[in-house]
Order: structure tokens, then C-alpha cells, then sequence
């Protein structure tokens, strides 16, 4: 794990990881404090990379197009490969964030643990990067229209309107899904989608949220009537995504179980 650093009126919050500290991150956000977000620097990967004994190791991060962590790492793992005169890390962009993430990297670590190859994790891993979905719903488009994603003009008017959009992640690519207006009717837009567009296999979900435990509850019961789910749990969102997207964000990642892949 490398920490993402996030400033909160200037201070520091290192995301490691602990889940404690989430729940007073997004309540300063709603009181109305600041944030920002750096990308960890090359040589804090290559120490990481440095702490692991592996034969191999693969990295994953988020889409390239969104942040410099894959140039990072990949940079890091070329100075390793120049230090130890072989390659071991791979460095993969997986095309997927927050709840997507969490699934792909959940699956690399289960097949490590049985003792796959590392031809094996990379070649699952891949596999799943393409087949993995992840869809949210945003409780304002305030904090993602900060991070550049949205025109700010358009967060005004979906806020002024009370608007929820509800969008999907998939391949490296946004879309909209649904708008709605209620926590309720973002639930049933998700749940829609979940019929919609997830195929007949067994489903991994990870749901999650970003301050919204009770919501969260709300869309993993309606997840598990509306597609068969053979493995599942919720998690809260990481302020590092959070705070792009906002306390109140609810939603979920779905990869296809098939027989090769670790069912836990």
C-alpha cells in the first residue's frame, strides 16, 4: 500500500487505510471545509516496492487519464528494475476506481494467497479489469464538478434542481446512468442497472459509501434480490475518492464469478 495524501484546509490527512477516521472526514466536508489531493511521488512507490521480498509484484492503480499514479509507479518500477538489474513489477492500469478498484485488487490478493503464478494473478487480473462495473450515485456534483470532471455550470443547476445522477464506470469510461431526486430513487436506479447490465453469472459485489451506512444497507439488500450474488460485502468509500466525489455517495462494483476465480 502506498498512502494518498489529501489536504483538509491545509492538513494533512494520510489515507492508510483505517477506516476510523473516514466518518469525521466527511463530516468536515459537510460543514463546508476544503480539500485537495496529490499523487504519491515516484519514490514513495520504489519504496514500497523496495519492502516487498516477491518474486513479483503487480501494482494496480487508477486510470492514467485521471491522475499521475501510473506514471509514478511505473517510473518507480523502472528505477528498481535499474537497481536489482531485473523487472519484477508490474505496473497495470486497471481502468476502474474506488468500489471497481477494491474488487480487482481483492481478487489479485486471494489468488496470490493460493499460491497462483504470477502469470496467473496478471493474466486474472486483466481478465477482470475488462469485465469489472462499477456504479455510484452522487448525493451533489459539487465536489466532483472541484476535481474538474463535471463544468462547474452543470453541478449549479443539478444541485439548484436537487438532482442525484447516478453513473457507471466501465472500462476506463464514464457515463450517466439515471438523474433522480430522492436517496430512494437512486437506489432503485442502481438496482435497475444491476439488472440491466450484469450478465448471468454469479456476481462479487462490493458496495459502498461515503458517510451513508444506512443507505448503503438499503442498496446491498436491493442488489441481492435483483441479481444472484455469490459473494458480497459493504465498505465505506476512502476520503481519497470521497473526496472527489462527496459525503452521501452510495453505489457498487460487480465482477463476474466463473470457475477459475478465487469464491472465498
Amino acid at each position: 500500500m502506498v498512502p494518498q495524501r489529501i489536504l483538509i484546509d491545509g492538513e494533512e490527512f494520510v489515507d492508510d487505510g483505517r477506516t476510523g477516521a473516514y466518518a469525521s472526514f466527511y463530516r468536515r466536508l459537510r460543514k463546508g471545509h476544503t480539500t485537495s489531493t496529490s499523487t504519491p511521488a515516484p519514490g514513495e512507490y520504489l519504496d514500497a516496492f523496495r519492502r516487498c521480498d516477491s518474486d513479483a509484484i503487480v501494482c494496480l492503480t487508477i486510470p492514467a487519464i485521471w491522475s499521475g499514479m501510473f506514471d509514478a509507479a511505473t517510473l518507480a518500477a523502472s528505477m528498481l528494475a535499474g537497481e536489482e538489474g531485473r523487472r519484477r513489477v508490474t505496473v497495470l492500469d486497471t481502468g476502474t476506481a474506488a468500489g471497481g478498484l477494491g474488487l480487482v485488487a481483492r481478487l489479485a490478493a486471494d489468488l496470490s494467497a493460493a499460491g497462483r503464478t504470477s502469470d496467473e494473478v496478471l493474466s486474472a487480473v486483466q481478465r477482470a479489469c475488462g469485465e469489472v462495473r462499477t456504479y455510484g450515485a452522487l448525493s451533489t456534483l459539487t465536489y466532483v464538478a472541484r476535481s474538474g470532471r463535471v463544468p462547474a455550470l452543470i453541478a449549479g443547476i443539478s444541485n439548484s434542481l436537487h438532482v442525484r445522477p447516478v453513473f457507471r464506470l466501465f472500462g476506463g469510461e464514464t457515463g450517466r446512468v439515471a438523474l433522480t431526486r430522492t436517496t430512494s430513487g437512486a437506489v432503485s436506479a442502481l438496482q435497475r442497472a444491476a439488472v440491466e447490465h450484469l450478465n448471468g453469472h454469479p456476481q462479487w459485489l462490493l458496495v459502498f459509501h461515503a458517510d451513508a451506512e444506512a443507505d448503503a444497507a438499503t442498496l446491498r439488500d436491493g442488489l441481492a434480490s435483483a441479481t444472484t450474488v455469490a459473494r458480497s460485502e459493504t465498505v465505506p468509500l476512502s476520503p481519497i475518492a470521497g473526496a472527489h466525489t462527496g459525503p452521501g455517495t452510495i453505489g457498487f462494483a460487480a465482477l463476474p464469478l466463473r470457475g477459475s476465480t478465487i469464491q472465498g
